[in-house]
């Protein structure tokens, strides 16, 4: 049909771009025919055989079309000849505009429709875990915690620790431990595994089981620098890092903080890049 291309035609010398599947904009009253967008800007139109019918509860159906996020749309019909007063004097009362093919087959307005701008979206931040890996009373742990809470608070950014302790399921009850440790690190997009002191054979299961799920870069591993725990985990130590993770090593809880807090923090401003939120380093 002439007028089809005709209207792509008027719309493209615009700049405006022929949206390939005009049915899929559920917030349209009635499915469009047309839907053309340019940056910010959306014109959903509706195509009409006849110039002289066009029901009322059509033209307040699709005058209740809802906002777009992010865009402005406004609604036509679209005829191929101009039509009657009444359809005017119904499109007028609803808002609702006019478009029309006049003798020289070029797009005119015979009513201008209303402009619905949609609320910008405003982008957030997902929530983020991290799967706690250590000796349950550990310092560095309490620490570890303690940071992400500071941070979180002082940012506002929806991070979290994983603490199997504090899982309700578990209870102390030995045989929930690795169910609920599963569960656990499911549900976390990062681990945080720290070795000191003794081997603990919880603490290797679950390292292992980072390293079959995560990516390298996801898992955030510390060290004790002492003779000790050099020698307790080097059988781990040597399966990590032939998985391409680096460890940290760290000499004591001081310099455990700092380095931490360096890589927590790099976690932060990753999640701000990938969400397009602005990091904003004053104060920090």
């Amino acid at each position: 049909m002439i007028i089809n291309e005709l209207v792509i035609k008027h719309f493209e010398g615009q700049d405006f771009v022929n949206l390939k599947d005009p049915s899929s904009f559920e917030q349209i009253g009635i499915s469009p025919n047309f839907v053309f967008e340019k940056d910010s800007d959306m014109k959903a139109i509706v195509l009409r055989e006849s110039h002289n019918s066009l029901p009322v509860s059509i033209v307040q159906r699709f005058s209740e079309s809802k906002r777009v996020p992010n865009k402005t749309l406004e609604i036509y019909f679209l005829f191929a000849s101009k039509p009657s007063r009444s359809i005017l004097s119904n499109c007028k009362s609803f808002a609702v505009g006019i478009l029309y093919l006049n003798a020289k087959n070029e797009i005119e307005i015979y009513a201008e429709s209303k402009i619905l701008k949609g609320r910008p979206v405003i982008n957030q931040i997902p929530k983020t875990q991290l799967f706690f890996s250590s000796r349950q009373h550990l310092e560095e742990r309490k620490l570890a915690n303690e940071l992400v809470i500071d941070q979180r608070d002082s940012l506002r950014v929806p991070i979290f620790s994983m603490l199997v302790e504090d899982d309700q399921q578990y209870s102390n009850d030995i045989r929930k431990l690795w169910p609920v440790i599963c569960r656990c690190m499911g549900e976390c997009q990062y681990v945080l595994v720290i070795l000191n002191g003794e081997y603990r054979k919880i603490i290797d299961r679950e390292t292992k089981r980072a390293l079959e799920y995560y990516d390298p870069e996801d898992i955030l591993f510390y060290i004790k620098n002492d003779k000790q725990t050099k020698e307790e985990w080097a059988e781990l130590i040597n399966n990590v890092t032939s998985h391409n993770v680096k460890y940290t090593d760290y000499i004591d809880l001081r310099d455990f903080k700092l380095k931490f807090n360096q890589r927590l923090m790099k976690i932060i401003m990753n999640l701000h890049e990938i969400s397009g939120i602005k990091f904003l380093t004053e104060g920090i």
